[in-house]
């Protein structure tokens, strides 16, 4: 029983920091904490889609070690804040709500077990397709987003909040460093990635001549914190993915707000894709160097005609 327990808890957790790619039960405490801090409704309509997501695996007998992991039930917490977030709570959002979340789980696991780089995929097409749904008349009424006072002497760091903030849709400054914390706690170089790409974005954006409110409330650089977290590593190259996953993100965001579409998290999946096959293709040449050893490599291509 106690076994159990510990499961489940960490399993929901989990749940809650694999948002952000962080399989680390005191991060997804932490990412609930602030998804509370900034609303109620959010956190405990999460709560219940993470719930779900966990008993669907559990019924459809997925692996334990998945589940424990969190990798189920990400994607429903993020159906259940973005509903939250476009429509004020009623009985169609709840019911879309849990219907989207179990569709995720089993969506989710078929990308697994394929080895597919599903990200937050699940999120993002069962949350259009609720959205789609949601927006016949009189089926739900659209919430109008709270405006949070931060802290004007902490101007020049409010965009870094924000921008972690975003990827779950929390507008506090407060709920964004929160975020960067949980990150941080569980992977310093990714936390730090994720500060770095935030930069890179505002640059491209100002480049771009986007929106500077939008710039500021971090809509055009939550993507990018994304991109940091997953391709941060402790490799040298690693830096170099970052750089290249933030710049495809951070145009296919401005592409997509341009022509009016709900970005979601679709630019740091879009990346993400992109990024596949180069990682792909680095890991077999390490491999292979590994294989063959750099001095022979070196001596076959320099030294092969002496």
């Amino acid at each position: 029983m106690k076994a159990l327990l510990i499961h489940c808890f960490n399993a929901f957790f989990k749940g809650f920091g694999q948002i952000m790619l962080q399989a680390n039960t005191l991060t997804g405490i932490l990412f609930l904490a602030a998804i509370y801090y900034d609303s109620t409704d959010m956190a405990l309509a999460a709560s219940l889609s993470n719930v779900v997501a966990i008993l669907t695996a559990k019924l459809l007998k997925y692996d334990e070690q998945e589940i424990e992991d969190g990798l189920y039930g990400f994607n429903p917490c993020l159906i259940a804040i973005a509903l939250m977030f476009y429509f004020q709570p009623s009985l169609w959002v709840y019911l879309l709500m849990i219907a989207s979340s179990i569709a995720s789980t089993i969506l989710m696991h078929w990308a697994m077990k394929r080895e597919l780089p599903a990200y937050t995929f699940p999120f993002i097409i069962f949350t259009w397709i609720s959205l789609f749904i949601l927006s016949i008349p009189d089926l739900a009424i659209r919430s109008v987003p709270e405006h949070f006072v931060d802290i004007q002497e902490l101007d020049d760091f409010l965009i870094q909040g924000h921008a972690f903030g975003q990827v779950l849709f929390q507008g506090s400054f407060v709920a964004g460093v929160v975020f960067f914390l949980g990150v941080f706690i569980s992977r310093p170089i990714q936390a730090l990635y994720g500060f770095v790409a935030v930069i890179v974005s505002v640059y491209i954006s100002h480049s771009n001549h986007a929106s500077n409110a939008l710039i500021n409330e971090g809509v055009f650089s939550f993507n990018a914190v994304l991109c940091g977290i997953a391709m941060g590593e402790d490799k040298v190259r690693a830096g170099m993915y970052v750089l290249i996953s933030v710049i495809i993100s951070t145009y296919f965001d401005i592409f997509m707000i341009q022509y009016g579409w709900t970005t979601l998290t679709f630019p740091f999946v879009f990346a993400m894709w992109v990024m596949y096959p180069i990682k792909r293709l680095d890991k077999w040449i390490v491999l292979k160097l590994e294989e063959l050893g750099v001095n022979r490599i070196w001596n076959e291509l320099f030294h092969s005609k002496e």
